[in-house]
Protein backbone atom coordinates (compact mmCIF):
# COMPACT_ATOMS: atom_id res chain seq x y z
CA UNK A 1 0.00 0.00 0.00
CA UNK A 2 1.77 3.20 -1.30
CA UNK A 3 1.34 6.19 1.48
CA UNK A 4 1.83 9.72 1.38
CA UNK A 5 5.32 9.68 2.68
CA UNK A 6 6.17 7.15 -0.03
CA UNK A 7 4.53 9.60 -2.04
CA UNK A 8 6.68 12.60 -0.81
CA UNK A 9 10.23 10.74 -0.56
CA UNK A 10 10.49 10.83 -4.69
CA UNK A 11 10.86 13.34 -6.58
CA UNK A 12 8.48 12.65 -8.71
CA UNK A 13 5.71 12.35 -6.39
CA UNK A 14 6.81 15.78 -5.01
CA UNK A 15 6.55 17.34 -8.26
CA UNK A 16 2.71 15.83 -8.49
CA UNK A 17 1.62 17.35 -5.17
CA UNK A 18 3.26 20.82 -6.32
CA UNK A 19 1.39 20.80 -9.89
CA UNK A 20 -1.44 19.51 -7.97
CA UNK A 21 -1.47 22.41 -5.67
CA UNK A 22 -1.23 24.63 -8.25
CA UNK A 23 -4.35 23.76 -9.71
CA UNK A 24 -6.31 24.34 -6.69
CA UNK A 25 -7.89 27.12 -5.12
CA UNK A 26 -4.66 28.67 -4.30
CA UNK A 27 -2.65 27.65 -7.12
CA UNK A 28 -1.61 31.73 -8.67
CA UNK A 29 -0.08 32.20 -4.79
CA UNK A 30 1.57 28.54 -4.87
CA UNK A 31 3.39 29.79 -8.18
CA UNK A 32 4.57 33.12 -7.28
CA UNK A 33 6.13 31.80 -4.45
CA UNK A 34 7.51 29.00 -5.69
CA UNK A 35 9.13 31.07 -8.46
CA UNK A 36 10.68 33.49 -5.70
CA UNK A 37 12.09 30.43 -4.43
CA UNK A 38 13.76 28.54 -6.89
CA UNK A 39 14.88 32.25 -8.61
CA UNK A 40 17.33 31.95 -5.49
CA UNK A 41 18.06 28.25 -5.95
CA UNK A 42 19.37 29.05 -9.20
CA UNK A 43 21.03 32.17 -8.51
CA UNK A 44 22.78 30.38 -5.69
CA UNK A 45 23.74 27.99 -8.62
CA UNK A 46 25.30 31.40 -10.85
CA UNK A 47 22.08 30.32 -13.37
CA UNK A 48 19.60 33.34 -11.96
CA UNK A 49 16.75 33.40 -14.68
CA UNK A 50 16.76 29.55 -15.53
CA UNK A 51 13.26 28.87 -13.47
CA UNK A 52 10.35 27.95 -15.28
CA UNK A 53 8.54 31.63 -16.03
CA UNK A 54 5.26 30.17 -16.00
CA UNK A 55 4.63 29.93 -13.11
CA UNK A 56 4.19 34.26 -12.83
CA UNK A 57 3.36 34.49 -16.07
CA UNK A 58 0.01 32.70 -15.58
CA UNK A 59 -0.51 33.93 -12.11
CA UNK A 60 -3.47 36.65 -11.93
CA UNK A 61 -2.70 38.24 -15.13
CA UNK A 62 -5.75 39.65 -14.78
CA UNK A 63 -5.97 40.73 -11.91
CA UNK A 64 -7.19 44.22 -11.20
CA UNK A 65 -4.32 44.82 -8.28
CA UNK A 66 -0.82 42.89 -8.22
CA UNK A 67 -0.81 39.61 -6.19
CA UNK A 68 0.56 40.10 -2.74
CA UNK A 69 3.45 37.84 -2.81
CA UNK A 70 3.01 34.95 0.11
CA UNK A 71 5.94 32.94 1.39
CA UNK A 72 6.19 29.89 -0.02
CA UNK A 73 5.05 28.03 3.87
CA UNK A 74 2.14 30.34 3.47
CA UNK A 75 1.40 29.24 0.04
CA UNK A 76 1.60 25.52 0.56
CA UNK A 77 -0.11 25.51 4.05
CA UNK A 78 -3.43 27.14 2.40
CA UNK A 79 -3.19 25.08 -0.44
CA UNK A 80 -2.96 22.01 1.65
CA UNK A 81 -6.02 22.88 3.17
CA UNK A 82 -8.00 23.36 0.80
CA UNK A 83 -6.19 20.37 -1.53
CA UNK A 84 -6.83 17.93 1.77
CA UNK A 85 -11.03 18.16 0.97
CA UNK A 86 -10.25 18.66 -3.20
CA UNK A 87 -7.96 17.26 -5.53
CA UNK A 88 -8.41 18.02 -9.17
CA UNK A 89 -6.74 18.16 -13.00
CA UNK A 90 -4.98 15.10 -11.83
CA UNK A 91 -4.27 14.20 -15.31
CA UNK A 92 -2.76 17.16 -16.39
CA UNK A 93 -0.84 17.62 -13.58
CA UNK A 94 0.58 14.32 -13.96
CA UNK A 95 0.97 15.00 -17.68
CA UNK A 96 2.92 18.00 -16.52
CA UNK A 97 5.35 16.08 -13.73
CA UNK A 98 6.33 13.56 -16.88
CA UNK A 99 7.18 16.63 -18.82
CA UNK A 100 9.60 17.94 -16.11
CA UNK A 101 11.20 14.77 -15.71
CA UNK A 102 14.45 15.34 -17.69
CA UNK A 103 17.93 13.08 -16.64
CA UNK A 104 20.11 15.54 -18.86
CA UNK A 105 21.22 18.30 -16.70
CA UNK A 106 20.60 18.72 -12.88
CA UNK A 107 17.34 18.71 -11.03
CA UNK A 108 14.61 21.90 -11.83
CA UNK A 109 15.38 24.30 -9.02
CA UNK A 110 11.72 24.37 -7.73
CA UNK A 111 12.92 20.14 -7.66
CA UNK A 112 15.59 21.77 -5.32
CA UNK A 113 13.02 23.40 -3.08
CA UNK A 114 10.60 20.42 -2.29
CA UNK A 115 13.28 18.03 -1.35
CA UNK A 116 14.01 20.45 1.94
CA UNK A 117 12.11 18.82 4.11
CA UNK A 118 9.96 21.30 6.11
CA UNK A 119 8.59 21.99 2.31
CA UNK A 120 7.69 18.66 1.87
CA UNK A 121 6.12 18.33 4.83
CA UNK A 122 3.40 21.05 3.74
CA UNK A 123 2.71 18.49 1.12
CA UNK A 124 1.09 15.78 2.83
CA UNK A 125 -2.18 16.44 3.03
CA UNK A 126 -1.97 17.16 -0.50
CA UNK A 127 -0.45 13.81 -1.01
CA UNK A 128 -3.11 12.01 0.58
CA UNK A 129 -5.50 13.09 -1.17
CA UNK A 130 -3.81 12.28 -4.84
CA UNK A 131 -3.67 8.57 -3.69
CA UNK A 132 -7.82 8.72 -2.52
CA UNK A 133 -8.44 10.84 -5.71
CA UNK A 134 -11.01 8.57 -7.95
CA UNK A 135 -8.96 9.86 -11.09
CA UNK A 136 -5.81 8.03 -9.46
CA UNK A 137 -7.38 4.98 -9.17
CA UNK A 138 -5.92 3.29 -11.94
CA UNK A 139 -2.59 4.56 -11.25
CA UNK A 140 -1.44 1.36 -9.13
CA UNK A 141 -2.93 -1.54 -11.57
CA UNK A 142 -1.04 -3.76 -13.72
CA UNK A 143 -1.24 -3.98 -17.21
CA UNK A 144 -4.56 -3.78 -18.77
CA UNK A 145 -4.17 -6.50 -21.32
CA UNK A 146 -7.64 -5.89 -22.60
CA UNK A 147 -7.05 -1.73 -23.64
CA UNK A 148 -3.80 -1.70 -24.95
CA UNK A 149 -3.01 1.13 -27.23
CA UNK A 150 -0.25 1.60 -29.48
CA UNK A 151 0.33 5.76 -29.91
CA UNK A 152 2.34 7.00 -32.88
CA UNK A 153 2.68 10.43 -33.00
CA UNK A 154 2.98 12.33 -36.29
CA UNK A 155 6.55 12.97 -37.28
CA UNK A 156 7.65 10.67 -35.28
CA UNK A 157 9.54 7.83 -37.60
CA UNK A 158 7.60 4.74 -36.80
CA UNK A 159 10.25 1.75 -35.56
CA UNK A 160 11.62 -0.69 -38.00
CA UNK A 161 10.25 -4.35 -37.49
CA UNK A 162 12.17 -5.96 -39.85
CA UNK A 163 12.69 -8.87 -37.64
CA UNK A 164 11.90 -10.81 -35.17
CA UNK A 165 12.23 -9.11 -31.37
CA UNK A 166 14.90 -11.22 -30.01
CA UNK A 167 16.89 -10.56 -32.94
CA UNK A 168 16.57 -6.36 -32.34
CA UNK A 169 17.46 -7.33 -29.11
CA UNK A 170 20.54 -8.94 -29.71
CA UNK A 171 21.41 -5.75 -32.03
CA UNK A 172 20.42 -3.08 -29.57
CA UNK A 173 22.64 -5.04 -26.81
CA UNK A 174 25.79 -4.83 -29.34
CA UNK A 175 24.76 -1.22 -29.95
CA UNK A 176 25.11 -0.33 -26.35
CA UNK A 177 28.26 -2.19 -25.79
CA UNK A 178 29.73 -0.36 -28.30
CA UNK A 179 28.71 2.84 -26.47
CA UNK A 180 30.43 1.85 -23.87
CA UNK A 181 33.43 1.00 -25.46
CA UNK A 182 33.17 4.29 -27.23
CA UNK A 183 32.49 6.50 -23.94
CA UNK A 184 35.33 4.75 -22.27
CA UNK A 185 37.74 5.42 -24.83
CA UNK A 186 36.87 9.07 -25.23
CA UNK A 187 36.99 9.85 -21.71
CA UNK A 188 40.48 8.29 -21.49
CA UNK A 189 41.66 10.49 -23.98
CA UNK A 190 40.46 13.42 -22.88
CA UNK A 191 39.34 12.98 -18.95
CA UNK A 192 37.56 16.69 -18.67
CA UNK A 193 35.55 16.60 -21.79
CA UNK A 194 32.07 16.88 -20.91
CA UNK A 195 29.87 14.36 -22.72
CA UNK A 196 26.86 12.61 -22.38
CA UNK A 197 23.45 12.25 -24.64
CA UNK A 198 23.39 8.27 -23.82
CA UNK A 199 20.68 8.20 -20.74
CA UNK A 200 17.51 5.70 -21.52
CA UNK A 201 17.46 3.21 -19.16
CA UNK A 202 14.97 1.74 -22.13
CA UNK A 203 15.92 -0.32 -24.47
CA UNK A 204 15.29 2.87 -27.05
CA UNK A 205 15.79 2.93 -30.64
CA UNK A 206 15.58 -0.98 -30.72
CA UNK A 207 12.10 -1.03 -32.83
CA UNK A 208 10.41 -3.10 -29.81
CA UNK A 209 6.45 -2.58 -29.32
CA UNK A 210 5.77 0.38 -26.61
CA UNK A 211 2.09 0.30 -25.71
CA UNK A 212 -0.40 1.65 -22.49
CA UNK A 213 -4.21 1.55 -21.89
CA UNK A 214 -6.82 3.37 -23.57
CA UNK A 215 -8.40 6.18 -21.74
CA UNK A 216 -11.68 6.28 -21.89
CA UNK A 217 -12.70 9.98 -22.82
CA UNK A 218 -8.83 11.36 -22.88
CA UNK A 219 -7.71 8.71 -25.94
CA UNK A 220 -4.29 6.95 -24.35
CA UNK A 221 -1.73 7.42 -20.97
CA UNK A 222 0.64 7.67 -24.01
CA UNK A 223 -0.89 11.18 -25.62
CA UNK A 224 -0.61 12.61 -21.94
CA UNK A 225 2.25 10.82 -20.52
CA UNK A 226 4.94 10.54 -22.49
CA UNK A 227 8.58 11.88 -21.44
CA UNK A 228 10.55 14.02 -23.18
CA UNK A 229 7.93 15.08 -25.89
CA UNK A 230 8.18 17.34 -28.05
CA UNK A 231 4.96 19.10 -28.48
CA UNK A 232 3.33 16.90 -30.82
CA UNK A 233 -0.05 18.03 -32.78
CA UNK A 234 -1.67 14.68 -33.60
CA UNK A 235 -1.23 11.05 -33.04
CA UNK A 236 -3.17 7.87 -34.51
CA UNK A 237 -3.69 5.48 -31.90
CA UNK A 238 -3.98 1.53 -32.45
CA UNK A 239 -5.73 -1.08 -30.31
CA UNK A 240 -3.26 -3.76 -29.49
CA UNK A 241 -4.18 -7.63 -28.97
CA UNK A 242 -2.11 -9.37 -26.01
CA UNK A 243 -1.59 -12.77 -25.85
CA UNK A 244 -3.28 -13.98 -22.92
CA UNK A 245 -0.31 -16.19 -21.89
CA UNK A 246 2.12 -13.19 -22.36
CA UNK A 247 4.82 -13.11 -18.90
CA UNK A 248 4.67 -9.36 -17.93
CA UNK A 249 6.97 -8.20 -15.24
CA UNK A 250 5.21 -5.40 -12.71
CA UNK A 251 7.35 -2.79 -11.44
CA UNK A 252 5.73 -1.31 -8.84
CA UNK A 253 8.77 1.24 -7.65
CA UNK A 254 11.85 1.17 -6.43
CA UNK A 255 12.43 -1.81 -5.32
CA UNK A 256 11.25 -3.94 -8.27
CA UNK A 257 13.23 -2.06 -10.82
CA UNK A 258 16.02 -3.06 -8.60
CA UNK A 259 15.46 -6.64 -8.31
CA UNK A 260 15.21 -6.66 -12.49
CA UNK A 261 18.42 -4.84 -12.83
CA UNK A 262 20.64 -6.98 -10.36
CA UNK A 263 18.69 -10.45 -12.03
CA UNK A 264 20.01 -8.88 -15.38
CA UNK A 265 22.31 -6.56 -14.89
CA UNK A 266 24.20 -4.57 -18.52
CA UNK A 267 26.82 -1.97 -16.55
CA UNK A 268 26.79 1.19 -18.82
CA UNK A 269 29.02 3.73 -16.29
CA UNK A 270 30.55 5.09 -19.36
CA UNK A 271 27.64 6.13 -21.53
CA UNK A 272 24.87 7.37 -18.53
CA UNK A 273 27.09 8.31 -15.72
CA UNK A 274 27.94 11.61 -17.64
CA UNK A 275 24.29 12.74 -17.31
CA UNK A 276 22.76 10.64 -14.68
CA UNK A 277 25.45 11.39 -12.43
CA UNK A 278 24.30 15.55 -11.87
CA UNK A 279 20.16 14.31 -12.57
CA UNK A 280 19.77 11.66 -10.61
CA UNK A 281 22.58 11.88 -7.67
CA UNK A 282 26.75 12.25 -7.95
CA UNK A 283 27.64 9.53 -6.11
CA UNK A 284 30.61 7.52 -7.86
CA UNK A 285 30.30 3.54 -8.64
CA UNK A 286 28.99 1.86 -11.46
CA UNK A 287 25.71 2.93 -13.45
CA UNK A 288 23.90 -0.49 -14.78
CA UNK A 289 20.57 -0.59 -16.78
CA UNK A 290 18.43 -4.40 -17.32
CA UNK A 291 20.22 -6.43 -19.96
CA UNK A 292 17.05 -6.43 -21.85
CA UNK A 293 18.26 -9.31 -24.84
CA UNK A 294 18.70 -11.43 -21.02
CA UNK A 295 15.29 -10.57 -19.44
CA UNK A 296 13.21 -11.55 -22.61
CA UNK A 297 14.27 -15.19 -21.90
CA UNK A 298 12.16 -14.19 -18.81
CA UNK A 299 9.10 -12.15 -19.49
CA UNK A 300 7.44 -11.37 -22.61
CA UNK A 301 6.78 -7.45 -21.13
CA UNK A 302 7.57 -4.92 -18.58
CA UNK A 303 5.05 -2.67 -17.09
CA UNK A 304 5.41 0.24 -14.90
CA UNK A 305 2.38 1.51 -13.10
CA UNK A 306 2.00 5.55 -12.45
CA UNK A 307 2.87 5.06 -9.49
CA UNK A 308 5.37 2.35 -10.46
CA UNK A 309 6.78 5.66 -11.92
CA UNK A 310 6.08 8.04 -9.87
CA UNK A 311 7.68 6.32 -6.87
CA UNK A 312 11.09 5.39 -8.88
CA UNK A 313 11.71 8.30 -11.78
CA UNK A 314 14.72 10.03 -11.45
CA UNK A 315 15.59 8.26 -8.19
CA UNK A 316 19.04 6.91 -7.33
CA UNK A 317 17.82 3.18 -6.54
CA UNK A 318 21.10 1.18 -5.04
CA UNK A 319 21.26 -2.58 -7.02
CA UNK A 320 24.32 -3.45 -4.33
CA UNK A 321 27.54 -1.62 -3.02
CA UNK A 322 28.77 0.49 -5.53
CA UNK A 323 26.08 -0.38 -7.76
CA UNK A 324 23.49 2.02 -8.41
CA UNK A 325 20.40 2.30 -11.44
CA UNK A 326 17.47 4.61 -12.37
CA UNK A 327 14.12 4.85 -14.41
CA UNK A 328 14.84 7.11 -17.25
CA UNK A 329 12.88 7.04 -20.07
CA UNK A 330 10.39 5.09 -19.61
CA UNK A 331 6.76 6.72 -19.23
CA UNK A 332 3.99 5.87 -16.90
CA UNK A 333 2.10 2.61 -17.44
CA UNK A 334 3.82 1.75 -20.54
CA UNK A 335 4.64 -1.84 -21.21
CA UNK A 336 7.68 -2.63 -23.29
CA UNK A 337 7.25 -5.74 -25.07
CA UNK A 338 10.29 -7.69 -25.43
CA UNK A 339 9.19 -10.56 -27.73
CA UNK A 340 6.26 -10.60 -30.48
CA UNK A 341 3.36 -10.71 -28.40
CA UNK A 342 1.38 -8.13 -29.50
CA UNK A 343 -0.83 -7.61 -32.26
CA UNK A 344 -1.84 -4.58 -34.13
CA UNK A 345 -5.60 -4.00 -35.22
CA UNK A 346 -6.73 -2.46 -38.21
CA UNK A 347 -9.35 0.32 -36.64
CA UNK A 348 -7.04 3.35 -36.08
CA UNK A 349 -8.38 6.55 -34.15
CA UNK A 350 -6.83 10.11 -34.68
CA UNK A 351 -6.25 12.58 -32.11
CA UNK A 352 -4.93 16.37 -31.79
CA UNK A 353 -4.17 18.61 -29.38
CA UNK A 354 -6.11 21.17 -28.90
CA UNK A 355 -4.40 23.41 -26.13
CA UNK A 356 -2.78 21.79 -23.28
CA UNK A 357 -5.80 18.95 -24.30
CA UNK A 358 -6.09 16.33 -26.97
CA UNK A 359 -9.36 15.14 -28.79
CA UNK A 360 -10.54 12.88 -31.23
CA UNK A 361 -9.92 14.18 -34.56
CA UNK A 362 -13.52 12.98 -35.57
CA UNK A 363 -15.44 11.98 -32.33
CA UNK A 364 -18.09 10.20 -34.36
CA UNK A 365 -15.14 7.82 -35.43
CA UNK A 366 -14.09 6.66 -31.92
CA UNK A 367 -13.55 2.95 -30.98
CA UNK A 368 -15.30 2.22 -27.90
CA UNK A 369 -12.64 3.50 -25.06
CA UNK A 370 -10.91 5.58 -27.29
CA UNK A 371 -12.97 9.06 -26.75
Amino acid sequence: MITAADLLASVRGRRLCLEAAQRGPHGDQVRVAMFDAARRVDEDRGAPGVVAVEFVCSARSDAAEPLAAPTLHEALTAAAEAGATHVGGLLPALADTVTSAMYWQPPHAEDVVLAEPDVSALLFPIAEAVLAAPQAAWWSGPLDRDAQVRTAFAGVPAPVRDDIAGRRLSRWRESVLDQERWFAQERAGRPHRRMGGMWWATPALSGLDVTTRALPGEGSAALWLTEDEEGWASADLTRCAVDPAARVLEITGPQDWAALVAAFPLDVTASRRPDWYEAVDARDGSWLIPDWAAVAEAYDGVHVSVLGWLLTSGTAVQVAPGETTTLAGWCPDATWWLTDTVREGAARMAWSREGWAWRPADSAQAPTGLA
